[in-house]
């Protein structure tokens, strides 16, 4: 059996306590504990402890190790249930202690998947321009639970998908200064971008027919600037008389109507003109 010889205060952790023990004649640092252990197992000077009650106490301290440091990583954000695990399972704490702390937290209610996902949505989409799709795959990836999605994505309805999905395409209408390609085909750019960032087909739609679109004169510059391109590229491979007929195809293909595509190709200038 042993004694506890002396207490000390750790100088760059107030909170935590060096135990020293006295066996025969001698006296050696043995470890060190929390304070909440301290004063828990009540531990004291000329106590005596068998290995047992110390291994007991060692145990302890571990676990409250873990919790502390639980606390730590949430205290900068909120975290949900399957992030903390995974950061304490990454700092090598015994699973027993993990558990023991996911139990604390969600007790204390410091650890909630609920409050969790509804702040990650205000959040996104305050900050960005983003849908409910991709929300809902971010959030799968942290553990999130699909009833607990589904629920937390309420407040993203129809309405909202359009009013935001047309207040970001306003946004790229004013940083246009010049338009090189077809309407259509800008619209396709935008829905596939859109898509991208999360939002429904329909809400998408509905918000391209809210955009007013560009005017003939612009739409027309458009395909001057596109035909000329391919006009230029045509001749080094075709007859003057298969070069109307490719730029036809290729234009249509790119999203211009074939009104706007006649007039063109009437007003076609000749390799010479």
């Amino acid at each position: 059996m042993t004694t506890i010889s002396k207490i000390t205060v750790q100088k760059k952790a107030r909170q935590r306590y060096n135990i020293f023990l006295k066996e025969a004649e001698s006296e050696r640092y043995a470890f060190s504990v929390d304070e909440d252990i301290l004063i828990k197992y009540n531990l004291r000077k000329g106590q005596a402890l068998e290995e047992e009650e110390m291994r007991a106490l060692i145990d302890a301290d571990e676990a409250k190790k873990t919790q502390h440091l639980a606390i730590h990583y949430l205290s900068y954000r909120i975290r949900s249930a399957h992030e903390l695990r995974t950061y304490l399972q990454k700092k090598e704490r015994e699973p027993a202690h993990i558990e023991q702390t996911m139990a604390f937290l969600f007790r204390e209610k410091l650890l909630n998947d609920e409050e969790f996902a509804g702040a990650y949505i205000r959040t996104k989409t305050r900050q960005h321009v983003v849908g409910p799709r991709k929300l809902s795959q971010e959030l799968v990836q942290k553990g999130i639970s699909s009833s607990i999605i589904a629920q937390a994505l309420m407040p993203l309805t129809f309405e909202w998908q359009v009013e935001s999905a047309y207040g970001w395409l306003e946004k790229q209408l004013s940083k246009q200064r010049k338009q090189k390609e077809s309407w259509e085909k800008q619209k396709l750019k935008w829905m596939n971008r859109l898509v991208s960032k999360g939002f429904e087909h329909e809400p998408i739609r509905e918000a391209l027919s809210m955009i007013k679109g560009k005017d003939e004169e612009v739409e027309w510059k458009a395909l001057v600037y596109q035909a000329d391109k391919l006009a230029f590229s045509y001749r080094k491979k075709y007859e003057e008389r298969e070069v109307k007929w490719k730029l036809k195809q290729a234009l249509y293909r790119k999203g211009f109507a074939l009104n706007v595509i006649e007039r063109y190709l009437d007003e076609y200038p000749k390799e010479g003109d």
